[in-house]
C-alpha cells in the first residue's frame, strides 16, 4: 500500500512537472514579441492612418525585426500617434522615416523603418518626422480601376 501511494504522488508531481514546462513553453513561443538585448529605446511616429496595425506588431529595419509597436493613441486632430520600442543599438538618424506595410500580400501590418542619411542621431524619446501612412488593399484597388477607367475613357475619344 505505502509503494502504491509513493507511485501516485510521484505520478501527480511528474504531471504538475510537464504541465508547468509545457506552459512555459507556450508562453515562449505565443507571448509577446522580445526585442533581442535587454535594453530599448522608445521613438514616436505620427501616422494618418494605420489600418490593422495594433499594439505588440513588429518593427522592421533592413528586413530584421528590431522592435514592437509599444503603444497606439488617436491625436486630439484625429491622427495615430505610435510608440515604437526598439533596440537601443539601431542608430537612427533626423532623416529616417517609418512606413505602415503588409507583410507580404495578405499579411499582417508591420512597421518597416528606414534609416536614412543625416548627421545626428534620434535619441530615446525622439519623433520619427517622416511617415508613410497604411495603404488599405480597398483603396488600391479602386485607385487602379479609375485609372484603368479613364484610360479607356482616353482610348474611346481618340
Amino acid at each position: 500500500m505505502k509503494k502504491s501511494s509513493q507511485r501516485e504522488i510521484r505520478n501527480v508531481l511528474t504531471g504538475l512537472a510537464v504541465t508547468a514546462g509545457v506552459f512555459v513553453l507556450l508562453a515562449l513561443v505565443f507571448g509577446p514579441a522580445r526585442v533581442s538585448g535587454s535594453r530599448t529605446i522608445d521613438l514616436s511616429a505620427v501616422f494618418g492612418r494605420t489600418d490593422g496595425l495594433r499594439v505588440g506588431s513588429p518593427v522592421h529595419a533592413a528586413g530584421i525585426q528590431v522592435g514592437e509597436v509599444a503603444a497606439l493613441d488617436l491625436t486630439d486632430r484625429f491622427r495615430v500617434h505610435a510608440v515604437l520600442r526598439i533596440d537601443s543599438t539601431i542608430q537612427l538618424d533626423t532623416d529616417a522615416s517609418a512606413a505602415i506595410v503588409t507583410d507580404g500580400i495578405f499579411g499582417s501590418k508591420l512597421v518597416r523603418l528606414d534609416i536614412g542619411g543625416g548627421d545626428q542621431m534620434i535619441g530615446d524619446g525622439g519623433r520619427i518626422a517622416f511617415t508613410e501612412d497604411a495603404i488599405v488593399l480597398d483603396d488600391l484597388l479602386e485607385l487602379i480601376i479609375s485609372r484603368a477607367k479613364a484610360l479607356q475613357e482616353e482610348d474611346v475619344r481618340k
